[in-house]
C-alpha cells in the first residue's frame, strides 16, 4: 500500500497524541518539525499537518515566532474538566449498570484485586493507571456514544497532570472500598444508587483538588 501524505500525516498525528496523552512527552516541551521529520521518516509537510491537527485539540500550541510545544493545561482547564466528570460519570454509571454483563462484572472484579495489592505496595503510579481503566470500563458500559466520547477525552488528559492518588495517597483507602461496592451494585443492577455512590466518589477528589489548585494559585501570585 502506497503511503501518502495524507496517511503519513494520519500515523504521526496518532502517535504524537498518545505520546503527549500518556505523559511521554510532558507539557511545554518544544515540537521542532525537522527534528519529528527525521525520526518519523518523513517530509516536514506530514509533521506539519499533523501538528495543525493536535492544536486544533488544543494538544499543542502553535506560533509563527516561537514554534510549536506541548499545551500545558491551565488550572481553570483542570477544573474544568472536573466539573464535567463530577456531572457525568454518575449518569454514565446509572447506566452501566442497566447494561452490566457478566463479563464487565469479572473485568471489574479483577482489575479491584489488581489495585488493592498495588495499594499495599503503595505503587499510586500504577494504581491511577489501573483505577483510570476500572472507571473507563463502567463508562464503555454505559452504552451511550456521545457521552464516552466526552469522558473518554477527559480521561485521556488526566494522564497530561498529577492525580488525586499522586497528591492525597490517603484517599485510596476509601477509593478501594468503594470500588467493591460499585461491583456490588453493578451486580444488582441499581443504578440510581450507583449514581449517588459515583457523585459522592467524584466529589470527595474534586473538593480535594479545588483545595490543591486554590493553594497553587495563591503561590503563584505571592
Amino acid at each position: 500500500m502506497k503511503i501518502t501524505t495524507k496517511t503519513k500525516s494520519k500515523l504521526i498525528y496518532d502517535d504524537l497524541k498518545h505520546r503527549i496523552l500518556s505523559g511521554e512527552i510532558k507539557a511545554d516541551t518544544r515540537l521542532i518539525i525537522h527534528q519529528l521529520a527525521l525520526s518519523y521518516d518523513s517530509s516536514d509537510i506530514p509533521v506539519r499537518e499533523a501538528l495543525k491537527e493536535l492544536a486544533a485539540e488544543d494538544l499543542v500550541e502553535m506560533s509563527p515566532h516561537k514554534g510549536s510545544r506541548v499545551k500545558r493545561l491551565s488550572i481553570k482547564e483542570m477544573q474544568d474538566m472536573l466539573e464535567i466528570r463530577k456531572t457525568l460519570e454518575p449518569l454514565a454509571a446509572r447506566l452501566a449498570a442497566e447494561h452490566a454483563t457478566p463479563e464487565l462484572i469479572a473485568s471489574l472484579e479483577t482489575l479491584h484485586q489488581q489495585l488493592i495489592k498495588l495499594a499495599e505496595e503503595k505503587n499510586y503510579s500504577e494504581y491511577s493507571t489501573l483505577n483510570r481503566q476500572f472507571h473507563e470500563l463502567i463508562i464503555e458500559a454505559s452504552d451511550n456514544s456521545y457521552l464516552k466520547k466526552i469522558l473518554s477525552e477527559l480521561l485521556a488528559n488526566e494522564r497530561r497532570t498529577k492525580t488525586i492518588f499522586d497528591l492525597f495517597p490517603e484517599v485510596v483507602v476509601i477509593s478501594i472500598q468503594e470500588h467493591q461496592e460499585f461491583i456490588q451494585l453493578l451486580k444488582e443492577r441499581k443504578g440510581n444508587e450507583l449514581a449517588e455512590l459515583m457523585w459522592r466518589h467524584k466529589t470527595r477528589s474534586y473538593d480535594k483538588l479545588q483545595s490543591y489548585f486554590a493553594q497553587m494559585m495563591t503561590s503563584s501570585d505571592d
